[in-house]
């Protein structure tokens, strides 16, 4: 009996693991910059034109964190909102400070922003 116990318990373990990791959300602050996912995935760069191309074309944008090399696609918090709708004004930044929900579920990282916050200057007109 013990061991059939055992066992049914190892199953529903390995079947968790197996089937789907646990997502969970930790609020964090962290500087980073704003980039096309696909360029960067694809091409290993990313500059302000593709960033700006990919907005234009209505791709979701992403944050790049410099320190960790980790991207952070942009997620709405809601379904039909604009997970982009806190980046507009802030594409010609070199860097942003970002706060925002994480998420991850395997390997793959979304961030829900409630805050940007400019690093650089603006440039003079």
């Amino acid at each position: 009996m013990l061991q059939g116990t055992w066992g049914k318990l190892g199953i529903a373990i390995i079947s968790a693991l197996v089937l789907g990791s646990v997502s969970y959300a930790e609020e964090r602050t962290f500087e980073g910059v704003l980039v096309d996912p696909a360029t960067y995935l694809q091409q290993g760069r990313y500059d302000l034109d593709s960033t700006e191309l990919a907005l234009d074309g209505g791709q979701s944008l992403a944050v790049l964190d410099p320190a960790t090399q980790a991207l952070y696609l942009l997620l709405a918090e809601q379904a039909g909102e604009d997970p982009n709708e806190l980046v507009y004004d802030f594409l010609d930044q070199a860097r942003v400070k970002c706060t925002g929900d994480v998420y991850e579920r395997d390997g793959v990282r979304g961030l829900v922003l409630k805050k940007v916050e400019p690093l650089t200057p603006p440039a003079a007109p």
